[in-house]
C-alpha cells in the first residue's frame, strides 16, 4: 500500500452502533452486551477490562466478526457486516484480522514455520511463498532459528510468539488478543506485551486486547471497562463514543 492509499483510508476501523447481543438456549435468552456504541480508530491500542462473565470475550468475538450483533450495526473497515455474506465475513477475517489466544492454538503435528504459514494457505498462497513470509515473521518475533521445531519443543513464551507471528503473517489491519499472557510467568508476559505494543508502534497495527490486569491495561492508549454488558471509559464522550 502506497502513502496516497494510506492517506485516503478512513481513520475509522471499527464502529458499533447501539449493539446488543444475547445467547439463546431453548426458551431462555441471556443478554450479554446491552446497547453499546464504540468507535475504534486505526492504530489505536485498546484494553478491554472486566471480571469474568462481563462480556469482554463476546465483544472481542464480535469485533473479530466471529459473532454478529443480535441488535444494532457493526461496521468493519467501511463494510456493514449485517449486509455481508458468510463468505465475505470469512474473507474479511482472513485478510484483515489476526487472532492471538491465551491457549496458543498451534497445531501440534505441524512445524512452527507451517503453523505460521497456515493463514496464507487459506488464501491460496503457494506453500513456498507462504513459508518465506512465515520465516520473515518468525524473525520479527525472535524465533528465526526455530522454524523446523514442533510446538511441544518450545516454551510457553516461545509458543505465544509463534501465535503472534501467525497472526501477523497476513499483514492484518487489526490484532485481537484474548488474555495472551494469562498462561505465562510475569517476566515472559512482560516480553510478550512489549512485543505486541512494539508492533503497534512500529507498524501501526491496531491492537485490541482482553485482560484482567488493570496495570497492564494502563500501557494501552485506551482502557475500556466492560461492566455487566455495558462499556465505560473515562473521557469517552470527548472522542470515542458514537
Amino acid at each position: 500500500m502506497n502513502s496516497a492509499e494510506r492517506i485516503s483510508l478512513s481513520p475509522r476501523l471499527l464502529e458499533l452502533n447501539n449493539v446488543s447481543h444475547s445467547y439463546r438456549r431453548g426458551q431462555q435468552i441471556t443478554p450479554v452486551l446491552k446497547t453499546i456504541s464504540l468507535l475504534i480508530e486505526r492504530g489505536q491500542t485498546c484494553a478491554l477490562v472486566g471480571v469474568s462473565g462481563s462480556g469482554k470475550s463476546t465483544l472481542l468475538n464480535m469485533l473479530g466478526l466471529l459473532e454478529q450483533p443480535t441488535v444494532g450495526r457493526l461496521v468493519f473497515n467501511g463494510q456493514d457486516t449485517q449486509t455481508a455474506s458468510a463468505d465475505q465475513l470469512a474473507n474479511l477475517r482472513n485478510r484483515d484480522i489476526g487472532f492471538v489466544f491465551q491457549a496458543f492454538n498451534l497445531l501440534p503435528r505441524l512445524s512452527i514455520i507451517d503453523n505460521v504459514a497456515l493463514p496464507l494457505s487459506y488464501r491460496g498462497v503457494s506453500r513456498r511463498e507462504a513459508r518465506v513470509s512465515a520465516q520473515a515473521q518468525l524473525a520479527l518475533v525472535g524465533l528465526a532459528d526455530r522454524g523446523s521445531c514442533r510446538p511441544a519443543d518450545l516454551s510457553g513464551g516461545q509458543r505465544q510468539r509463534v501465535a503472534i507471528a501467525r497472526a501477523l503473517v497476513g499483514r492484518p489491519t487489526l490484532i485481537l488478543a484474548d488474555e495472551p499472557t494469562g498462561n505465562l510467568d510475569s517476566q515472559t508476559a512482560a516480553g510478550i506485551m512489549t512485543l505486541l505494543l512494539g508492533l503497534n508502534h512500529d507498524h501501526g497495527v491496531t491492537l485490541v486486547m482482553v485482560t484482567h490486569d488493570g496495570q497492564l491495561a494502563k500501557r494501552f492508549d485506551r482502557q475500556i471497562q466492560v461492566i455487566d454488558g455495558r462499556l465505560h471509559e473515562e473521557g469517552a464522550h470527548e472522542r470515542v463514543w458514537v
